[in-house]
């Protein structure tokens, strides 16, 4: 929990000069990644995945054994920072994984990310009268995210405005502009899901002022926006 709200502050202190600097589509591309984190932390917190600790460490043995696997079928494990001699053990604790929690391995809780997401919303109090305000995140935060992230025509796009410029001579030139309508979605949305590490983090602390704050704060940003 400490590591990912640690990772969340600097991905944040990141977003906030990417905004100085008006770059957009970084900016929902950096919210997408910290949503992810969050939805982790909700669930962590309160001890919602049975054995929630053990399959979350875990779950690092699936990610280095597919990621060994791939570059054996390369002939390019000797560069996979994974010692051959190591090699037995992870995959034994793979497979140890599996056989007690099952082969859908999607995420550490065996769950897609959006059936995470019902899944905290389900079991945290509603924010801005909203029941499935995490669900809301998803599509605006997640979704718009990964089109960025992937370097989508859509993701690239959004962020800028083209300007055409008259040069001497009679040509004519293109500028980039960001676009300001989404600089100020990605900016409100990215303080939103940074404001839910802190109150997931509280949430696990027992610390009751955390909550009213998120609950303070989300409701002025989102009547701002």
């Amino acid at each position: 929990m400490f590591l990912n709200h640690d990772r969340n502050f600097s991905t944040f202190l990141t977003i906030k000069y990417l905004v100085e600097h008006e770059r957009v589509v970084d900016i929902y591309t950096l919210s997408r990644s910290m949503f992810e984190s969050i939805i982790s932390m909700g669930l962590l917190s309160k001890n919602i995945i049975s054995d929630d600790l053990e399959r979350y460490q875990n779950y690092q043995f699936t990610e280095i054994y597919k990621t060994y696997i791939h570059l054996r079928k390369l002939g390019l494990e000797g560069v996979s920072g994974l010692p051959q001699k190591d090699f037995a053990g992870i995959e034994r604790k793979r497979d140890e994984y599996i056989n007690k929690f099952g082969k859908n391995l999607s995420s550490w809780t065996g769950r897609s990310l959006e059936e995470n997401v019902k899944l905290t919303d389900r079991n945290f109090p509603p924010t801005c009268n909203e029941n499935r305000f995490y669900e809301y995140l998803y599509c605006q935060v997640y979704r718009k995210g990964s089109q960025s992230a992937h370097a989508s025509y859509a993701g690239l796009s959004k962020g800028v405005d083209i300007e055409k410029m008259k040069l001497p001579g009679a040509f004519i030139a293109h500028r980039f502009k960001s676009n300001e309508p989404h600089l100020i979605f990605s900016c409100f949305h990215s303080i939103i899901v940074f404001l839910s590490s802190v109150r997931f983090l509280g949430s696990l602390t027992k610390n009751k002022q955390t909550e009213n704050y998120f609950d303070k704060i989300t409701k002025y940003i989102i009547s701002e926006s």
